[in-house]
């Protein structure tokens, strides 16, 4: 991580890098989420996600999101999911706010830093492929709440997002990335999503999930791919994905990039 991304993160909680894709990159991706997106879901063996198509399982390991990951997972990073979300206005929920705090225990979620460097057990990277504009809705973020050391009151900033055109609380921010942009955001920070109110284009973004290869949870087993899927996979990604002991270097992590063979 550069200096002033490690001081952004520390300070919000989130890191919003912009224009992370070049021009090939983004316009393969769009055309194979717009393939994607053409398939019912429950049509897809796995439903949608980054094994689809090479060009969005590449972003697992993306050159400018990878130093980053392997810093804030102190160079033990597990690839835990990858989900594509195409979100439509027709969608008319909201995601409450939430945390891992909040959902999986506060003992089980880390924020630490040592050494000068970040380290944290549970984060997750956003990549873009559609524009976000103020007004469309999308993801809404708490600055700073990683390291709140209270827990949030019950419905807090939850009566905000009620309305179909809230206004937001001045704690509150919404983030509008653009295509190719992405959002790089501790689970510890929370987090929610207003509904996507465009009508004529709606919202394309990669979920990408890391643990720590170590780390695993009472979700673990619906983490956990089918090998058919595994199987699609290259070398790299599968051991980006694998649960290793703590004590376990990979071999992907002594390189500074990282292509799938």
């Amino acid at each position: 991580m550069t200096s002033k991304q490690r001081y952004l993160f520390d300070l919000n909680g989130y890191l919003h890098i912009k224009n992370v894709l070049s021009d090939e990159e983004l316009r393969e991706a769009q055309e194979a989420i717009e393939r994607c997106a053409r398939i019912s879901p429950d049509q897809l063996p796995h439903g949608r996600n980054f094994a689809f198509d090479k060009s969005l399982e590449a972003l697992t390991m993306h050159p400018v999101t990878w130093p980053i990951v392997k810093e804030l997972t102190d160079d033990k990073p597990r690839l835990n999911r990858g989900s594509l979300v195409v979100e439509t206005h027709e969608k008319q929920t909201m995601t409450p706010f939430h945390c891992a705090r909040e959902d999986c225990g506060w003992q089980t979620r880390r924020y630490e830093v040592r050494n000068g460097r970040i380290f944290c057990n549970d984060i997750i990277a956003f990549f873009y492929f559609t524009d976000v504009y103020p007004g469309d809705g999308g993801l809404l973020v708490l600055p700073g709440s990683h390291k709140s050391e209270f827990q949030r009151p019950d419905g807090l900033f939850l009566s905000d997002l009620e309305d179909p055109n809230p206004v937001l609380h001045s704690a509150i921010k919404n983030i509008t990335p653009r295509a190719g942009d992405v959002i790089v955001l501790s689970e510890l920070t929370t987090h929610g999503v207003l509904i996507w109110q465009p009508k004529d284009r709606d919202r394309r973004f990669l979920i990408l999930r890391y643990k720590t290869q170590y780390f695993q949870d009472h979700r673990g087993e619906r983490d956990t791919y089918s090998r058919e899927l595994m199987d699609k996979l290259s070398p790299e990604t599968q051991e980006l994905m694998s649960y290793e002991s703590y004590w376990h270097d990979k071999e992907i992590v002594k390189r500074e990039t990282v292509d799938l063979s």
